[in-house]
């Protein structure tokens, strides 16, 4: 057990070493020169320690936003987010886990070498995303069909490789045209791929993001980097300014408070110009690598990848979504309170940047920056109404003020549903 753990928790969860893996097998099975083999390993290792580096960056400045948001609103409430629900989970049930995770990923490279479909031929290759996944089923199953011990982790791990087979193949068919079909997403975001397409093809007359013709100095806002430097400071501002100075204060680490404000702004734009820096040197080292194993170990197989690698397809784009998902996350939220709801889900940020940007870069594919805020804006809804769906099948993070959400997820309510029907049928529950 202890090497399995050690395993899942420094390889397969540590994207640089488990992507570098998958390319240094890869070019090995392609008989390349020791110097490419090396140069490729390399350099998506460094890659992929960019994307995370800006990430992180990015992270530190847009967190904090979570504390004003719950001073401003004034009330308690629970916060959607992955990060801090998974390291709860792992506090009382990480054995389940941790086999979910390796039995599930069996299961899913089996399904992707033996299905004749063309479109279930994608490897899910998020390392996090499938541990947070692999946690959520165990919590579902157990909260509706109450399974324990081994009925438990093979119920979770068959559901899960599962679902890391089928959410690829929901994404590939809107992803092939922006990548080329040389990978697609793997992420719990592919309802955010649907809902930009669809939503977008109601804008098709909008000029996309990168096409706006701004007047005199507007057009300088056309380049997203500008744009965020702008953008984010002025959230900022009007988000400290609703909670107060007194609320601001204790995040400053003694600084002005409206200059700390101002700086986590323009620390969150350069954070977003890192992952996408990240992420062109991690494709230019990934997608050849993995022919090698496309090629001879699952014939016809793609890559599915984390969401920041489709971002600079449409920069400003991506953007757009980022702030309407906001907008409609805030939007829930108050309407929440106003009509004085027993759960108010507050606005989580990991998934304006995530769910929202995502939206955004395929409503903006097919309908102009109309279409990104438009995308991201419902994707923003779609967290939070889903949230309040999904408390129930998460009884152990009652009471953190945590839980998991997602498009995803909301997608496999249902499932859920039909999970509870069986374990009462069954006299389980």
């Amino acid at each position: 057990m202890q090497v399995l753990n050690f395993l899942i928790s420094e390889v397969f969860v540590q994207a640089p070493i488990f992507l570098g893996l998958i390319a240094l097998i890869g070019l090995i099975m392609q008989q390349r020169k020791t110097v490419d083999v090396i140069e490729g390993t390399a350099k998506t290792i460094v890659g992929i320690l960019i994307l995370n580096a800006g990430i992180d960056v990015f992270l530190s400045s847009l967190l904090p936003l979570t504390s004003l948001l719950t001073k401003s609103f004034g009330v308690e409430g629970v916060l959607p987010d992955c990060f801090g629900p998974f390291g709860l989970v792992m506090k009382t049930l990480a054995r389940e886990v941790s086999l979910v995770f390796i039995l599930a990923f069996a299961t899913h490279l089996l399904l992707v070498r033996i299905l004749p479909f063309k479109g279930a031929k994608n490897v899910f290759l998020t390392g996090h995303i499938m541990l947070f996944e692999s946690a959520w089923f165990v919590l579902a199953i157990r909260s509706t069909m109450h399974l324990q011990g081994a009925a438990l982790i093979a119920a979770a791990a068959v559901f899960t490789g599962a679902l890391w087979t089928l959410l690829p193949a929901i994404a590939r068919p809107f992803t092939r045209e922006l990548t080329g079909d040389e990978y697609t997403l793997g992420h719990l975001n592919s309802l955010a791929v649907v809902i930009g397409d669809r939503v977008g093809r109601f804008f098709k007359d909008s000029p996309k993001s990168d096409e706006l013709n701004l007047p005199g100095f507007l057009s300088v806002f056309t380049d997203y980097t500008v744009l965020l430097s702008f953008l984010m400071p002025l959230m900022y501002m009007i988000i400290g300014l609703i909670a107060g100075a007194g609320a601001v204060g204790p995040l400053t680490g003694g600084q002005n408070w409206v200059i700390w404000l101002i700086l986590s702004g323009l620390k969150f734009a350069a954070g977003v110009g890192i992952v996408l820096f990240g992420v062109r040197t991690f494709l230019a080292a990934i997608i050849p690598a993995f022919e090698g194993i496309s090629k001879r170990l699952l014939p016809g197989a793609r890559a599915a990848l984390d969401c920041p690698v489709f971002y600079p397809f449409a920069p400003v784009g991506s953007m757009i979504g980022f702030v309407a998902d906001f907008a409609g996350s805030v939007l829930v939220t108050l309407l929440l309170i106003l009509f004085k709801s027993p759960l108010v889900v507050f606005p989580g940020p990991i998934f304006f940047f995530f769910d929202g940007a995502l939206a955004g870069v395929f409503g903006d594919r097919v309908g102009g920056w109309k279409g990104a805020a438009a995308a991201g804006f419902l994707a923003g809804v779609l967290v939070q109404v889903g949230a309040v769906l999904l408390i129930g099948f998460q009884p152990e993070l009652r009471g953190s003020g945590l839980m998991f959400s997602g498009p995803d997820m909301v997608l496999l309510l249902p499932l859920f549903y039909v999970f509870r029907l069986i374990g009462g049928a069954l006299g389980l529950a």
